[in-house]
């Protein structure tokens, strides 16, 4: 189900004129390598936050969340211990698969006081289809940010990649990400046993598919100031 109607989901996204053209007429090839070649500081904003490319001043704070204990047993990919040569290295891996057109990682800031809170990104499985994860530090959850991210990122998914469609895989535990999926129209497909052997082995998840080419119901968009839930 398609998240957010494409004129208001293009407003998350500060770009050109040109921009919406190519990307509108041309497809995702064309949308990634624009995207890839020169966007620079152009960032994705919602009512309270900014999301803009991950970047190497990032690393510090990306380390202290990411090596928090409770947030680890909420995600399957990064690794134990998560020092700061480990988050200099991901982020300098971001911008190759940026502009390759594999992935596209956003660092999340409060837009009241700029600092890095948490990851928001989409890693291409397919020609339109693309899988979602974020995750916000543990001094940032229960305020409603997960859902702006990622009504922000599946804004930029549909009206700038063009994508058809966006999976998302939460632990079955995870009862805040399966409220801010749901929420944001993607639709329950299927429980799943998955080996995460660094998360203690088997584990159970629920997998979420948001069908970008459905007509937005207008109780799934969100809205651009005041409180989003």
């Amino acid at each position: 189900m398609r998240t957010i109607a494409a004129d208001q989901g293009r407003r998350y996204f500060r770009a050109s004129e040109e921009l919406t053209h190519h990307s509108s007429d041309k497809g995702y090839g064309s949308a990634s390598r624009l995207l890839g070649g020169g966007l620079g500081a152009r960032s994705l904003f919602t009512p309270r936050l900014t999301l803009r490319w991950i970047a190497s001043s990032d690393a510090e704070r990306l380390s202290a969340f990411a090596g928090d204990p409770l947030l680890l047993q909420k995600t399957e990919t990064i690794p134990y211990p998560y020092d700061v040569p480990a988050a200099h290295e991901w982020i300098d891996e971001a911008e190759g698969l940026r502009e390759r057109g594999s992935a596209y990682r956003f660092a999340i800031e409060e837009r009241s006081a700029p600092a890095f809170v948490g990851v928001s990104a989409l890693m291409m499985l397919d020609q339109g289809v693309a899988e979602l994860g974020y995750w916000l530090g543990r001094d940032f959850w229960g305020q409603g940010y997960g859902r702006e991210a990622v009504a922000a990122t599946v804004a930029f998914g549909a009206d700038i990649l063009k994508l058809q469609s966006i999976q998302a895989v939460v632990y079955s535990e995870n009862t805040a990400s399966v409220a801010v999926l749901r929420g944001l129209g993607f639709e329950e497909h299927a429980f799943e046993t998955i080996n995460v052997p660094e998360r203690g082995g088997s584990r159970l998840v629920r997998r979420f598919v948001s069908d970008l080419r459905k007509a937005p119901k207008p109780s799934n968009v969100v809205p651009m100031s005041g409180k989003v839930a």
